[in-house]
């Protein structure tokens, strides 16, 4: 094999072969089209290499034949990417494909004369079937593409990576076959092929899976310059470490054994170490025992919560029906001619109570999360609007700083304004009526969280709930407050800022106050 075909071909079979594997190890979300037709780059890219190679010409005669398969994984992977099922497509696809494999497995002759040169009975046959084939995969993937929601970035990849996979496969076999070209020209087409199936990989994930798929690209990587290291000084120092005048087989097991022992810590510590530089939540193996034990304490947490939620369901049941009635009967006391003060207290009293019904129920039987990228800034806003009418006579003075530029956020859109909600509509309630009074709300954006900060000058949180703030049915707004606190809202923010893995803590400022810090992480755990 000539110096530029391996350096043309063995890096193109390392990337295809690395990112089939690591989509098929760490991804969740591809589906099997995808992981498919990086592997079977991977392996046509072997046979190209097997056929540069003189000694092995005729295991690659056998082998280059599989490459046929790459129809098939590419409109596997476009069905899977569109999210529609083509049963009958793709069984013709890899039928076909299946079919050149066998043959040229069995009789290789058929195709092509000795080391892929000449063509055999079947291959111009063949090759106008296989191009006329191709030219139906590209436009039922450029269908599929123009039918797609937008953004098509994915689609759009695979067709290209189909047209160029298409011409640096059969193509450049082509032009061997006819002695009008080498396989050497495949190498940029492949590559080029090979990374756009990589992205569409990677776009294929979401959230921590594509974390974890691009920390396992990254990882493999770094394993792969420290192995190679390793392996060239080992290859190096071996002849000096086994015993003089000892080389038999034993002593060479024995040596390489004891010298590699050390050598696969050492390369996970060097790895985890890069990881934890490189990334704020690495999938090293402290980190990933750490998030296994968390999510069984979630667990256990999560089937106490189930419980609890049962029980509110209940119990809200049984007291709404009495509400019910009880609000009927005050509707017939008004028509009788009772005293309306008399019937509005009443009335006020039934809403208070469906109120606490509604935050109980808030509290016992939280919704799924429906994480999505939404702009936090956009979004802070509106709650803030919504907590003004709830003022309508004289709203306090609620000062916003936030970032010009929009806070992109990948959270609960409507768990993120809940929080922001009771938070600043907790700090209205504290400066109403006082003079002077006022909330300040500000928006932070770094590298890593999005940081809410809702601050009030009123008289601060009591010392003797401090502790017991964010637990429910705590509230320092007693019955007879003209906005009575049930006792869940700060219970229900603390329970919706935990669920995405930020963090929700009470300040108290020197100058009096009080102070509330979310922190918002830029994805849920």
């Amino acid at each position: 094999m000539s110096p530029f075909a391996a350096i043309a071909l063995y890096p193109l079979w390392a990337v295809a072969l690395a990112v089939g594997l690591v989509a098929l190890r760490l991804g969740r979300s591809e589906g099997r089209g995808l992981v498919a037709l990086c592997l079977s780059l991977a392996f046509w890219v072997t046979g190209l290499i097997l056929l540069k190679t003189p000694q092995m010409e005729m295991v690659a005669e056998r082998v280059l034949p599989f490459g046929m398969l790459l129809a098939g994984t590419y409109l596997h992977a476009g069905a899977d990417v569109a999210g529609i099922r083509a049963p009958r497509i793709l069984a013709v696809a890899y039928g076909y494909g299946i079919a050149v494999v066998l043959l040229g497995v069995l009789w290789p002759r058929l195709l092509y004369g000795p080391g892929a040169h000449g063509p055999g009975v079947l291959f111009l046959p063949l090759a106008a079937v296989s191009a006329a084939g191709a030219t139906a995969n590209i436009a039922w993937l450029a269908h599929l593409a123009a039918k797609a929601p937008a953004p098509r970035t994915r689609p759009i990849a695979l067709v290209l990576g189909c047209a160029t996979g298409t011409l640096g496969g059969g193509g450049v076999i082509g032009l061997r076959v006819l002695s009008l070209g080498d396989v050497d020209a495949a190498a940029p087409l492949l590559l080029v092929s090979v990374a756009l199936a990589a992205y569409a990989v990677l776009r294929g994930e979401h959230g921590r899976a594509r974390e974890l798929v691009v920390q396992g690209a990254v990882y493999a990587v770094v394993t792969a310059a420290l192995s190679a290291l390793g392996l060239t000084v080992f290859y190096l120092a071996l002849p000096h470490l086994a015993p003089e005048r000892s080389h038999s087989v034993i002593w060479l097991i024995f040596v390489v054994f004891f010298a590699a022992l050390p050598l696969e810590p050492l390369r996970n510590l060097i790895v985890e170490a890069i990881g934890r530089r490189l990334f704020r939540r690495p999938i090293n193996i402290p980190e990933l025992a750490e998030q296994v034990e968390t999510s069984e304490t979630r667990a256990e947490h999560a089937e106490r919560l189930a419980e609890i939620g049962r029980l509110t369901s209940a119990v809200a049941h049984e007291i709404r029906n009495p509400l019910g009635v009880i609000a009927a009967q005050a509707k017939l006391l008004e028509r009788g001619g009772a005293s309306p003060a008399l019937v509005a207290s009443v009335r006020a009293q039934v809403d208070r109570a469906k109120r606490f019904l509604d935050d109980l129920l808030r509290y016992g039987k939280p919704r799924p999360l429906e994480v999505r990228d939404f702009d936090a800034r956009a979004a802070l806003h509106l709650a803030i609007s919504h907590v003004r009418q709830a003022f309508p006579e004289a709203p306090p003075p609620i000062d916003v700083h936030a970032a010009d530029a929009a806070a992109s956020l990948e959270a609960d859109r409507h768990a993120f304004m809940d929080v922001v909600t009771a938070l600043v509509q907790n700090a209205a309630i504290a400066v109403s009526g006082r003079d002077g009074g006022k909330v300040t709300v500000s928006l932070e954006r770094e590298p890593d969280v999005v940081r809410i900060v809702v601050r009030d000058n009123g008289p601060g949180v009591p010392q003797s709930l401090e502790e017991r703030l964010f637990q429910p049915f705590v509230t320092g707004r007693g019955r007879d407050e003209r906005h009575p606190g049930t006792g869940l809202g700060l219970a229900i923010a603390a329970r919706w800022v935990e669920r995405h893995g930020g963090t929700l803590v009470h300040q108290r400022p020197a100058d009096g106050g009080a102070c509330f810090v979310v922190t918002w992480p830029p994805s849920p755990r």
